[in-house]
C-alpha cells in the first residue's frame, strides 16, 4: 500500500476504532450490525435517552459508519460500511459466552 493511502486508511481506521472503544456507541453499533433500526428501536435497546442515540448517531454518521433514510416520521439507521459490519459481527461471535 502506498504511504499517502496508508495515511488515509489508518486515519479513518482510528476514527472508528474511537467509536468501538465507546460502550454506548459499541453497543448501538452492535444492535445496527444486526440490521436497520430507528432512533425508538436504538433507545429502547440500550436505555440511552433519545438525544443521546441522536448525537451518537449524528457522529457517526459523519464519520461514515451510517447511512439512514426516511419511513414516513422516522429515520432508519444502518451500518453502510460493511468491513465494519463484519467486524462487529466477528466481535459479537467471538466474544459470546
Amino acid at each position: 500500500m502506498k504511504p499517502v493511502v496508508m495515511k488515509k486508511k489508518s486515519s479513518q481506521i482510528a476514527t472508528y476504532l474511537k467509536s468501538l472503544a465507546h460502550p454506548q456507541r459499541l453497543h448501538i453499533l452492535c444492535y445496527l450490525a444486526e440490521g436497520e433500526r430507528t432512533v425508538s428501536e436504538i433507545q429502547d435497546e440500550t436505555g440511552i435517552s433519545q438525544s443521546q442515540v441522536s448525537q451518537f448517531l449524528s457522529r457517526m454518521k459523519v464519520e461514515g459508519m451510517l447511512g439512514s433514510r426516511r419511513d414516513g416520521r422516522s429515520s432508519l439507521y444502518k451500518i453502510t460500511h460493511n468491513p465494519l459490519k463484519k467486524l462487529l459481527k466477528f466481535l459479537t461471535v467471538s466474544f459470546a459466552a
